[in-house]
C-alpha cells in the first residue's frame, strides 16, 4: 500500500508553551523510533486530521520533516484528544523500518447486507471490532473488511479464519475466534405500569448552574510530554 504523505516542522516550544502552538491550528508531536533520536515536531491541524481520516492508526505514513534529506515512514502510536472539545493535542509518530515487520491493530468494518437479519428477524452482532496484524510497513492497511451478506440463517457466523486479508499480512488472532455473527433478536412481552404524577405544588429553590465549556477546558491542564520508549 502507498503510504500517505503528511508534512511537519521541527519543534522548539515544549512544555506548557506548546498551548501556544494550539491557539495557532498547529498541533504538537513527536516522532521516534529504534534507529532515530526523538524529533519534537509540530503539523498543521487541517492536514493531520485529513491524514488521520485516511491511514488511522495502522497505516504507514510518509512524514516530510522540512530540512530533512528524506522523508520518515511512520504509523500514528498515539493521538491524543481534548475531553470536551475533541480536537487534537499531541500525537506520537514511529517510525519504522522498510525490512522490519510491524504489529498493529486494525479496526474491521462490516460489510453489506446479512439476509438473515430481514427475512428471518435476526441481530447481527460485532463480537471482535479490532484484529491484530503483522506486515510490513509498506503492505500495512488501514482497516479489514468483513461482507456479511453470506449470513442467511440465524446462527450463521464468520470467524477469523474466514476472512481474505492481501498478500503479506499476516491475522494474529485466532484462526477460531467470532467476528460477526446473526443471534435471535431478545422479545420481552412486559407491560409497563403508568404512574400519573401527583398534581402538587413544588418549589423552585434555584437554578442549576452552567457551566462554561473554557471553565471546563482551563481546568484540563496541560500535558506534558515524555518521550516514548523505544
Amino acid at each position: 500500500m502507498e503510504a500517505i504523505e503528511l508534512h511537519a516542522e521541527r519543534r522548539t516550544l515544549v512544555g506548557k508553551k506548546v498551548k501556544l502552538l494550539r491557539h495557532e491550528n498547529i498541533v504538537p508531536g513527536i516522532i521516534y523510533g529504534r534507529h532515530i533520536e526523538p524529533i519534537a515536531i509540530q503539523l498543521d491541524n487541517r492536514e493531520l486530521n485529513r491524514v488521520l481520516g485516511q491511514a488511522g492508526t495502522s497505516a504507514a505514513v510518509q512524514v516530510h520533516l522540512k530540512g530533512a534529506e528524506e522523508p520518515y515512514l511512520a504509523i500514528f502510536r498515539d493521538v491524543q484528544h481534548n475531553p470536551i472539545r475533541r480536537n487534537i493535542r499531541h500525537v506520537d509518530l514511529q517510525a519504522l523500518s522498510l525490512t522490519e515487520t510491524v504489529r498493529v491493530a486494525v479496526n474491521v468494518v462490516t460489510v453489506g447486507l446479512a439476509p438473515a437479519t430481514e427475512e428471518e428477524g435476526g441481530v447481527l452482532m460485532q463480537l471482535l471490532t479490532e484484529l491484530n496484524i503483522e506486515a510490513l510497513p509498506m503492505a500495512l492497511i488501514p482497516s479489514i473488511e468483513v461482507d456479511v451478506s453470506g449470513l442467511t440463517e440465524i446462527g450463521d457466523t464468520i470467524a477469523v479464519d474466514d476472512i481474505t486479508v492481501p498478500d503479506g499480512v499476516s491475522i494474529l488472532n485466532a484462526p477460531d475466534e467470532t467476528i460477526v455473527q446473526v443471534t435471535f433478536m431478545a422479545e420481552e412481552d412486559l407491560e409497563e405500569e403508568v404512574i400519573e404524577p401527583l398534581a402538587t405544588d413544588v418549589e423552585v429553590l434555584g437554578e442549576a448552574e452552567v457551566v462554561d465549556e473554557e471553565d471546563l477546558e482551563a481546568t484540563d491542564g496541560e500535558i506534558e510530554e515524555e518521550e516514548p520508549e523505544s
